[in-house]
């Protein structure tokens, strides 16, 4: 077994898009829209196979989202290399995302924790290939 996609509510839809395109290399896989119930969605594939599914329509609430709730805590995405993890972290600094964490590891592994775009918690991790 395997998941087979997470879907995430969003308000901005063409954003948080681009936000996966941008740090990820997400590419669209296709776009489903029901015009009778004001629902869309764009389904994304990361590069080995993942699916990331963003959905929105006008009655969604974006209430306020304290990291220590209860439900889903965060979404890991790995990453290839260090130096692609690295590029990540500097970026979620760049545009200003809160870093829960950024613990190194001595085999040159590390992991990133942050509140991204619509305060979406996301966990980016690189693991070498022992």
């Amino acid at each position: 077994m395997r998941i087979g996609n997470v879907g995430i509510f969003v308000k901005d839809l063409a954003g948080a898009r681009k936000f996966f395109e941008d740090y990820f290399g997400a590419t669209l896989l296709k776009t489903y829209n029901e015009e009778e119930n004001n629902y869309y969605s764009d389904i994304l594939q990361l590069d080995e196979g993942a699916w990331i599914e963003l959905m929105t329509k006008p009655e969604i609430v974006d209430a306020p989202k304290d990291p220590n709730r209860t439900g889903l805590a965060h979404i890991c995405i790995k990453v290839n290399s260090r130096p692609e993890l690295d590029r990540i972290i500097q970026k979620f600094k760049r545009d200003g995302y809160k870093i829960q964490y950024e613990p190194s590891n001595p085999t040159g592994g590390g992991e990133v924790r942050a509140v991204t775009f619509e305060d979406i918690v996301l966990e980016v991790n690189y693991t070498p290939v022992a």
